[in-house]
């Protein structure tokens, strides 16, 4: 079986003839599976990168394009329903038909070209097809250009978790005075918190908000990325330098495809995502460019009223209207299908029924989504094509203008000594509100009356501090008209970066490297200063806090400190935040600020909604105990208290680790340093604290640091490997790498021992 699935790893020497190819492409493999693709026009470019992704990524691919269009479990069975009624319920197989008409021609033929190479594979591969299609038995369909649009979808909806709040505030409501509920997200400012606008009676929320839901935990949100740019002022070459790491749920394959692509006119290089034409983020010959998300609030809940004597109808400021519905179907491997209607209103699809797992009837009432990214008129795809072929700051301004969804922090640096940052994107003008909570869809009081217009939101180019800093930190101040954003995440990292840039008057490549691997927790050193007035109640507690108070904040692999202060603040949390009546779960988090904020606001009474320790009434009380709690299992555990190995890195696989034995033989895992705040994000899982273990769950999926004088001494990194199959050499070989900081460059030349080439040639001409 061994040998005969060995056969799945793709042709990397040699020639192949293909369809649809203008003339002659190379195709060049180093040593770390790195891709040059040499093609004399764009077109074959794109044919030969969808050809390359198939060969390494095809099952990936797939697997993005059924998730997006709600046909997983045609393969998977009823394990993944909820995810496809879901999608079905959102719409994506239909929105991007309709994006992908709103393209202009050149875009098109650019995913046309594309798709060309893809089937390219899908129909001549010469081997068996990667593991997971045998494993689920079945085989890939034609790609379309259409599927390639479903990956901007997919990130829109994992980058943007507006609506998830909401409905964990709206189910806190039940339970809890709204003042104590905004306080569970407390921003680094000091604005009033808004009050939610509309008083949902008993009944209503018994019906529409359920205190489960079944949203796919594969789409769950993230919150993290690091960008910054400084200028030539600031470096040693007098140009400037730029670096980026998005922070993504850590999978295996990753979601990054590195890549470099010469022409005669331009050279890209950087990551690409299997399954998309373009550059994501990376470089031209004229610019380099990085994203991080900017957590603007794009979505809201509208309730809508059903009609009591028509429930095909629901309320609106000019009385009863008639839903658009239609009937999806879902096949469901070895079962029987199942039909359900998905309805929309004029805010938006139904979610009602894909979230309560249900059927569309009801009391009287159903949620509806009002989103930005769900616009048939979105032209991000466009926005991302005009970034790739932008040659100066006023070409990157035209091309994100287009920039639709998601929004997206932009940092951009060209070759001309121009630093600029933008937060493109569709963000809605709400008549009232903060979007906070659900609202009342039947009024008009609460309805969107437009969008920020473009020029309107944040943007820099050329600061007279010769820097531009994004880490998802708020970006506007109390001034700004409009509302981009009530909470926004925490700004330990943008500080710490800030002060890393400003240790040096001239910085290197190198330099930005080290900031990218920084360790050194900024929120810990703060919380800490609150933790240590904590009074010792017998020697061991004691040991902890002197054991505490020496320590740096850094969060290195061999630091035994970091598996302390994390143990300490997964008690505290269940002190904090143990006993919320409903989803208690969403509070157990390494957030530190949330509990900075809660320990120093209220002294007395911070513990109000957490677990009773030991009997006694007073957060003085449970302070001590959750410290004499680590220091009592410290003494037990103290053997084997490394931080790297208790905090290890696991990369999930969608199909392999469901399989016993298979999935522990074929886990790519590594020991892994930094914490929830630090610039090398690694976040910790506090799920099993009280076992000392603190998995990485969340981290830089990919690094880069870029360099203006010389693009090709640019540095990158991505998690995993190039390879999807896991009996590629090129699966997991940069694991140490992307661990370490050991970054690589994609200059066009192998430094590493051998390359491998692969000529890809049009058919009915001679190979030159």
């Amino acid at each position: 079986m061994f040998f005969w699935l060995r056969g799945s790893l793709p042709q990397l020497t040699g020639s192949i003839q293909m369809d649809n190819l203008q003339e002659k492409v190379d195709v060049i493999r180093d040593a770390n599976g790195l891709v040059t693709i040499r093609a004399q026009n764009p077109n074959d470019a794109y044919h030969a990168l969808g050809f390359v992704h198939a060969q390494d990524r095809l099952w990936q691919m797939d697997f993005m394009r059924r998730a997006g269009s709600g046909r997983l479990s045609e393969v998977v069975g009823e394990a993944t329903l909820n995810i496809d009624r879901f999608m079905r319920t959102l719409g994506f197989r239909e929105l991007v038909e309709a994006n992908y008409a709103a393209l202009p021609i050149r875009v098109q033929n650019a995913f046309k070209s594309y798709s060309d190479g893809v089937n390219e594979y899908i129909d001549n591969h010469a081997s068996i097809l990667s593991p997971e299609f045998h494993l689920l038995n079945y085989q890939p369909e034609e790609w379309k250009p259409t599927d390639s649009l479903l990956w901007g979808r997919l990130m829109a909806l994992q980058l943007s978790d507006n609506f998830n709040l909401e409905l964990l505030r709206q189910r806190l409501l039940k339970h809890l005075p709204v003042e104590e509920i905004d306080a569970f997200w407390p921003g680094d400012n000091k604005d009033p918190a808004i009050i939610r606008q509309f008083d949902l009676s008993k009944a209503v929320q018994k019906e529409i908000f359920a205190d489960k839901h079944p949203l796919p935990w594969s789409l769950a949100p993230k919150d993290a990325s690091n960008a910054w740019v400084v200028s030539g002022d600031k470096t040693i070459t007098g140009k400037p330098i730029l670096a980026n790491d998005p922070h993504l749920a850590l999978d295996a394959p990753g979601p990054w495809y590195l890549v470099r692509i010469e022409t005669p006119d331009y050279t890209w290089a950087g990551a690409t995502s299997p399954g998309v034409p373009f550059l994501v983020l990376g470089h031209n010959n004229h610019i380099a460019w990085g994203f991080t998300t900017t957590h603007g609030d794009t979505q809201d809940l509208f309730i809508e009223k059903l009609n009591p004597d028509n429930p095909n109808q629901y309320l609106t400021p000019e009385g009863y209207e008639n839903f658009e519905e239609n009937t999806e179907t879902i096949f469901i491997k070895n079962r029987p299908s199942q039909a359900f209607p998905v309805r929309k209103s004029r805010h938006g699809p139904i979610l009602s029924s894909a979230l309560n797992n249900s059927s569309n009837k009801s009391d009287g009432h159903l949620l509806a989504l009002a989103w930005t990214a769900l616009r048939k008129d979105d032209l991000t795809a466009q926005a991302l094509y005009d970034i790739n072929y932008a040659k100066n700051s006023d070409d990157f301004l035209r091309a994100v203008q287009n920039f639709h969804s998601p929004q997206q922090t932009l940092v951009m640096a060209d070759r001309q000594g121009n630093i600029q940052l933008m937060a493109p994107g569709r963000v809605p003008i709400r008549n009232q509100g903060d979007g906070r909570y659900p609202v009342a869809g039947w009024t008009g009081n609460n309805d969107w009356i437009g969008i920020i217009p473009q020029k309107d939101l944040p943007q820099s180019l050329n600061p007279q501090n010769k820097k531009l800093v994004t880490a998802n930190n708020k970006l506007v101040d109390g001034d700004y008209p409009y509302l981009v954003a009530k909470d926004w995440p925490n700004s330990y990292r943008a500080r710490r970066i800030h002060q890393l840039l400003d240790k040096s008057n001239k910085l290197s490549v190198e330099d930005n490297q080290v900031i990218q691997m920084d360790t050194l927790s900024i929120a810990a050193l703060e919380v800490l200063d609150i933790l240590l007035m904590t009074p010792a109640v017998d020697p061991e507690s004691e040991v902890i806090k002197q054991k505490l108070s020496d320590w740096d904040g850094r969060l290195t692999l061999n630091a035994t400190e970091p598996v302390i202060f994390y143990h300490w603040i997964y008690w505290l949390n269940q002190a904090a935040f143990g006993n919320l009546p409903t989803d208690a779960s969403s509070f157990q988090t390494p957030d530190i600020l949330r509990l900075q904020r809660r320990l120093s606001a209220k002294p007395d009474s911070w513990c109000r909604y957490g677990e009773k320790l030991a009997n006694e009434e007073n957060c003085v009380a449970q302070m001590t105990e959750s410290l004499r709690r680590v220091a009592s299992n410290y003494a037990l555990q103290k053997n084997d208290l490394s931080w790297g190995e208790l905090h290890s890195t696991s990369f999930q696989h969608q199909i392999f680790d469901r399989i016993p034995i298979l999935g522990e033989l074929l886990k790519l895992k590594i020991a892994t340093p930094g914490g929830h705040d630090t610039i090398n994000r690694a976040s910790p899982s506090m799920k099993s604290g009280g076992l000392w273990r603190f998995p990485n769950v969340h981290g830089p999926s990919f690094r880069a640091v870029y360099d203006l004088d010389d693009l090709d001494n640019s540095r990158f990194l991505i998690a995993t490997g190039q390879s999807g199959n896991p009996l590629s050499k090129f699966y997991g070989n940069f694991l140490l790498r992307w661990r370490d900081g050991n970054y690589v460059k994609l200059d066009g030349t192998s430094t590493e021992n051998k390359v491998q080439r692969l000529t890809l040639n049009a058919k009915n001409t001679n190979e030159n």
